[in-house]
């Protein structure tokens, strides 16, 4: 029987109650990693990828956290580091959307989307590099957008707190490759996954629209987003860090 892929590897997962984040960690857990998935406010979801998980005949795991402080982040993966043994791999997929106009954006919004987006992936990324860097390996993967590359009309908040993880990646990866760490991230256009989801599915014009921008005339699945994410994490991508890797139908080629 051949070797899985992640054999034995530990890994924490944020956002993990839906969507890209649900399908990362069981996608990770099909090629053998433990895993710790941290979930937002659906306890239902969260237990449903946990099962999932642990299916596949891994350890599995994981708690609700609260990210609109961005620090609870801390307390999520030394949860995650304590209940596996250890951590090797971070994806930071938590996030949240306010797709309002620039001058309609509500002061709370954007305390609500720079603790989500931004300052949960720097404390969670600040805590698993402790852990790693002393091991002397690791791997951390940010889940961006395309939104983080170029401007889009209603996008500005949300944009702008995906290019600093965009940003993060880029430091990190300078600062703690020499310690043995690779950091990337991935930066998605529109996929089938949560709000978007919901609106592609109800709002017939809105998805006529977004359509029409995508080069393939077609969006992602959060199955897809998983594949590139083992992809990026595995041993055989050992040269990758520091790329914002576009996975979004062509949209930012032009």
């Amino acid at each position: 029987m051949a070797k899985k892929i992640l054999e034995g590897k530990k890994a924490v997962v944020t956002g993990g109650s839906s969507g890209i984040g649900a399908a990362i960690a069981v996608r990770f857990a099909s090629e053998g990693a433990d895993l710790w998935v941290a979930g937002g406010s659906s306890r239902e979801g969260l237990q449903k990828t946990i099962g999932a998980c642990a299916a596949h005949g891994v350890k599995a795991g994981g708690d609700l956290y609260d990210l609109s402080n961005g620090k609870n982040a801390v307390g999520l993966v030394e949860d995650g580091a304590e209940f596996l043994g250890g951590l090797e791999i971070l994806i930071n997929s938590a996030g949240t959307r306010n797709l309002s106009p620039f001058i309609d954006i509500q002061d709370d919004a954007i305390d609500l989307l720079f603790e989500v987006n931004a300052k949960a992936a720097f404390f969670a990324s600040r805590e698993a590099a402790r852990i790693m860097v002393s091991k002397g390996s690791g791997n951390i993967l940010m889940i961006g957008s395309d939104a983080g590359q170029h401007g889009t009309p209603n996008f500005s908040l949300y944009g702008v707190t995906k290019a600093a993880m965009h940003a993060l990646t880029k430091n990190l990866a300078i600062e703690l490759g020499p310690s043995g760490l690779r950091i990337n991230c991935m930066a998605m256009g529109p996929v089938r996954s949560g709000r978007v989801k919901e609106l592609l599915d109800n709002d017939p014009e809105f998805y006529k629209s977004r359509l029409k921008k995508v080069p393939i005339r077609d969006f992602g699945n959060p199955e897809d987003i998983a594949e590139t994410a083992l992809f990026i994490v595995s041993p055989a991508n050992k040269f990758m860090s520091g790329a914002i890797v576009m996975i979004d139908g062509g949209i930012t080629a032009g």
